[in-house]
């Protein structure tokens, strides 16, 4: 995980704490006994590949990631984001429309203010810069560059992750098999002794 979003402006009474290095799956290596101690062996493969399920269930990550997307305003001023929580917005730019045709503008980062629920939703707060006050318009259209996921996973992401990736680790050794394919892997998602309602209830919150 890199720490490129560190220079992000944050529209929180507080900031993020500094990333930490996950290198692929929602456990850290150390953390590993403490979510996965009911059978031994679980190695950060094996929490990788429970990740990247939980991903393909949830058909996205929430891993840090920029993102940047062009959102239309509503009314009074409001727009949402589509992959929330949102980290920090890093870049903005105001599109807008007048007689000598379309006018684009960067903004700063600040005139996006994110609700505190963090689901996406926002207001501009800007007034569409230079643009706006030379030919009296407002900003239609804005393109947010921003940081979406999370600098320290949910507990309830963790916990899930750590029961799937016992339940991977056991399947392996019930088949004797280092390595399961992706086809194994489909047909074992869908078997829900495999695949529990317990770990789905714990990823409903995030779908």
């Amino acid at each position: 995980m890199n720490n490129e979003h560190e220079e992000c402006f944050h529209r929180h009474e507080k900031s993020p704490p500094p990333p930490r290095e996950y290198e692929g799956g929602y456990i850290l290596p150390e953390d590993i006994p403490k979510y996965c101690a009911i059978i031994d062996g679980v190695t950060p493969s094996d929490i990788r590949t429970a990740s990247a399920l939980i991903d393909g269930y949830l058909g996205r990550s929430f891993e840090p990631k920029e993102q940047t997307e062009r959102v239309k305003m509503l009314r009074h001023h409001r727009g949402k984001l589509s992959k929330s929580p949102v980290l920090c917005i890093k870049k903005v730019m105001a599109m807008g429309r007048c007689v000598f045709g379309s006018t684009k503008e960067e903004l700063e980062a600040e005139t996006i203010e994110l609700d505190p629920e963090n689901d996406g939703y926002f207001t501009f707060v800007g007034h569409g810069g230079l643009n706006a006050v030379i030919y009296g318009i407002h900003p239609y259209l804005l393109e947010v560059t921003y940081v979406s996921g999370f600098d320290e996973f949910p507990e309830m992401l963790k916990t899930a992750c750590g029961m799937l990736a016992c339940n991977i680790r056991q399947a392996m050794s019930y088949s004797g098999a280092k390595q399961l394919s992706s086809l194994d892997f489909e047909v074992l998602m869908t078997d829900d002794s495999f695949f529990t309602s317990d770990i789905k209830r714990l990823l409903k919150e995030f779908k």
